[in-house]
């Protein structure tokens, strides 16, 4: 036997408690995987000190907006787990759905022609709740590949149009599309990218409209259009609500503004819905929210709320047609191995019933509009400067001087510590910008429920606060 170096951990077995009702394993077991976890496992935005000192909770269970860990601990989901767990964990309808279709079938290879009866499905359910006239539908694994089909399809389209120079894209300071290559040289986080640049060439960032900081508006894209010329762009690209940039919601006339410039210069408009996709802001997509229908919609998340790995890309007839122009051979050299695979297909099938069955889309509206309601009153605490979102995705922002809108310095990792308190109340957030938590819960919450989630986001802030004026007195000599 392999000599054990001293980086591995020992495996234990999970054996749960006898308890029927207990969740949690033993002190040891729960010990050991944390063990394990920092050991081998390599979160990817999770600070490697974090992991290795004071470890991540590990997961067993969840029902409802609900998780527990192996300590038996509970907590809010207030991230629907990573943006994504619309219809709540627990829900034996997807279980159904999965297990059946695995006993009729384990793969049907898609992406080099034969295919499966729930792929086909759902290409044609997806096509019908699309925004009107996206009827065309590729299937990835998740958002990071969807946006990478995107980049390849726009470049194919406009190369089968005659214009092969149309190869740069239009994006957003702070907008996020993913972390694969080409994915990250669209997203405007410098974070994301330092460690690896150079990445894909062609790509220009352009200031956001962060109303509660910044006035930029649309003629910001005209601008770049008239200095690059529009027939060097190929698309321009964003979320219809930025999400790991902050949660930034634009002025209401923002996008028919950017629609309006993309169609005059003939630029393909790209929404980026893979976080505000399939109910989370109170429309189905939030693009259709803010009265405009983008050449390509871009998706993944809520369309399995995560049960299952699943990416889509929507796209307009007459960009398929302009493929079939070029002649019966032409080909779209691009796709997955697990492209359509027939249980997530099953999943994702299982999944939209329920958003439908329960109107879950209508649900995220009127509880939308309630949690904006109860975070507004997060106002009057110190360092709160600001609260928005739409639907069920909202954001705080924390500022040092609510008069100037200071920040806190990045050094103090404000929103960090909000997070890492409001873990320790039960609650799971997300850091969204060094000065903002993010909110995003599954849409079968309650009203009751977001007293909860919003109390327990209060306390966690109000923590803070306490400790960085305890700080600053000691500071003062007071």
């Amino acid at each position: 036997m392999a000599r054990q170096t001293k980086t591995q951990a020992k495996v234990v077995p999970l054996r749960p408690r006898k308890k029927p009702s207990s969740v949690a394993l033993t002190p040891r077991q729960a010990k050991a995987l944390r063990k394990q976890d920092a050991a081998h496992l390599v979160h990817g935005f999770v600070p490697l000190g974090l992991q290795q000192n004071k470890g991540v909770p590990v997961f067993v269970k969840g029902q409802g907006i609900y998780l527990w860990d192996t300590e038996g601990k509970k907590y809010i989901d207030g991230l629907a787990s990573l943006w994504n767990v619309h219809i709540g964990h627990g829900r034996k309808e997807i279980n159904r759905a999965v297990a059946e279709q695995m006993k009729q079938l384990a793969f049907a290879p898609t992406l080099i022609g034969p295919t499966s009866v729930p792929t086909v499905q759902l290409a044609a359910k997806l096509a019908k709740i699309a925004p009107k006239g996206l009827s065309r539908v590729i299937l990835t694994s998740g958002g990071s590949e969807s946006n990478e089909s995107m980049i390849r399809l726009v470049r194919a389209y406009w190369k089968a149009k005659g214009q092969p120079k149309k190869t740069q894209f239009i994006t957003l300071e702070q907008g996020y599309h993913g972390t694969s290559s080409g994915a990250a040289s669209l997203t405007g986080i410098p974070l994301f990218n330092a460690q690896v640049d150079p990445g894909l060439p062609g790509v220009i960032h352009m200031p956001r409209p962060y109303s509660y900081r910044e006035n930029n508006g649309a003629e910001e894209l005209e601008k770049i259009v008239q200095r690059e010329g529009a027939d060097t762009i190929g698309a321009f690209v964003a979320e219809p609500i930025q999400g790991v940039g902050g949660v930034i919601v634009p002025p209401d006339d923002w996008w028919p503004k950017i629609r309006e410039i993309c169609s005059r210069h003939n630029i393909l408009m790209v929404c980026d819905e893979v976080i505000t996709g399939f109910g989370r802001t109170g429309s189905m997509f939030a693009s259709t929210g803010f009265g405009v229908v983008p050449d390509i919609l871009v998706s993944a998340k809520g369309v399995t709320s995560g049960y299952l790995p699943l990416g889509v890309v929507l796209f307009k007839e007459d960009i398929f047609q302009t493929f079939l122009e070029t002649g019966d051979d032409y080909a779209f050299w691009h796709g997955y191995t697990y492209t359509g695979h027939p249980t997530v297909c099953a999943a994702a099938l299982a999944n939209l019933e329920i958003i439908e069955k329960e109107k879950l889309v209508q649900n995220a509206r009127t509880q939308g509009r309630y949690l904006q309601k109860q975070l507004a009153a997060l106002h009057a605490l110190p360092i709160v400067g600001d609260t928005r979102g739409k639907g069920l995705l909202a954001a705080v922002e924390l500022v040092r001087d609510k008069a100037t809108k200071e920040m806190f310095p990045a050094d103090l990792r404000i929103a960090q510590q909000v997070w890492e308190k409001a873990l320790d109340n039960g609650l799971i957030t997300r850091v969204a910008g060094a000065n903002n938590i993010a909110l995003c819960p599954p849409l079968i919450i309650t009203k009751k429920q977001i007293d909860e989630m919003v109390s327990t986001l209060g306390r966690a802030i109000r923590e803070v606060a306490e400790e960085l004026d305890g700080e600053w007195q000691r500071a003062s000599g007071k």
